[in-house]
């Protein structure tokens, strides 16, 4: 005779108590609802700019500063560099939970939040007295020089974080590699071709729409690595509260 289950066992099965993945899709579609509304508002208030008259271009430009994404310490950029302080937050949570790779954590860590301070100071720009060094041994022009030396660093800190990577579940680690081929072809992919425009034809619209693609890329990246970080954890309901911990590998 097959016997009910108990108050505790039924408790124990119920959907909503059990162990929860944070949702990739869900935390990136999310995030990226202030990406679209930035690269939205830089874009129009743009072109506002382009069609404005000699009595509305003062008012227009006034909130184009603090929306272009081409330009630094405004809301775009607030935004992404808070993005990267919270990657580095989670990371260095993590690395303490971790029971493997605790020193990748923390590079990973430090890595975002030195991205969080590229994002206020332009510090790779200053990378480009190493790369017109670099570039006399390239047969082509590329516009900004920095994208070199950068495109070295940027393989150098993938080499020191496969590992880990690779060591990860399945969605996280697709989501992070998914993050990273966003933000690097839009930092450097997308970069190279606004810097080609430049050398080619100067400060033009052109450039701007490359540049928009270029910051949006970005902030998606960082958007899907946050996304990816996040659904590492799982989180668990209880009468009290609730309860968090790392995703197993499996």
């Amino acid at each position: 005779m097959q016997q009910e289950m108990t108050s505790s066992e039924q408790h124990e099965t119920r959907p909503e108590l059990q162990w929860q993945r944070i949702r990739f899709w869900r935390s990136a579609l999310l995030l990226g609802i202030p990406v679209a509304i930035l690269s939205l508002a830089s874009g129009l208030l743009f072109f506002a700019l382009e069609k404005s008259t000699a009595e509305t271009f003062d008012d227009i430009h006034f909130w184009f500063y603090f929306f272009d994404v081409g330009r630094e310490i405004n809301v775009p950029t607030w935004f992404s560099s808070g993005l990267w302080i919270v990657a580095g937050v989670m990371a260095g949570f993590f690395s303490r939970r971790a029971v493997a790779h605790r020193r990748s954590w923390v590079l990973f860590a430090v890595v975002c939040v030195i991205f969080s301070i590229d994002e206020m100071l332009e510090l790779h720009e200053r990378l480009d007295t190493i790369g017109h060094e670099l570039a006399a041994f390239l047969p082509f022009d590329l516009g900004f020089v920095w994208v070199i030396p950068g495109a070295i660093i940027a393989l150098a800190i993938v080499l020191a974080l496969t590992r880990l990577v690779f060591s990860l579940p399945v969605g996280v680690r697709n989501g992070l590699l998914l993050a990273g081929a966003v933000f690097a072809g839009g930092g450097m992919g997308v970069e190279t071709l606004a810097g080609l425009s430049v050398a080619a034809h100067g400060m033009t619209p052109e450039f701007f729409v490359l540049t928009l693609i270029e910051e949006t890329c970005e902030m998606a990246g960082i958007v899907l690595c946050v996304a990816a970080l996040a659904h590492l954890v799982e989180y668990k309901r209880y009468d009290g509260g609730v309860a968090y911990r790392l995703a197993p590998r499996s």
